[in-house]
């Protein structure tokens, strides 16, 4: 199963200038997903405004982060959602 792990539970902000000079504030979370590999593959996602970031755990895609694009090409949406793996119960 494909799995996106979150270690930490915190949230880094990332400023970008505009042309204008003004300034945009980007809330992003560190992740990595298993595919099957050796290791697990490290990426970023982009938190929404005033998202709090994901809890430390084992999550799934969402598939409402999943659109449709050029030349009818499946895609993941520039911002994702993730759904926590159950965990099995015990007894």
């Amino acid at each position: 199963m494909n799995c996106i792990i979150i270690k930490s539970g915190t949230a880094t902000p990332r400023a970008i200038k505009r042309k204008d000079g003004t300034q945009v504030i980007f809330n992003e979370q560190k992740a990595a997903i298993e595919k099957g590999e050796d290791f697990p593959v490290p990426f970023t996602i982009s938190l929404g405004d005033g998202q709090p970031p994901y809890p430390p755990g084992r999550y799934l895609l969402d598939v409402s982060s999943l659109e449709v694009g050029d030349f009818d090409a499946l895609k993941v949406s520039r911002r994702i959602a993730l759904v926590p793996v159950p965990t099995p119960a015990k007894g």
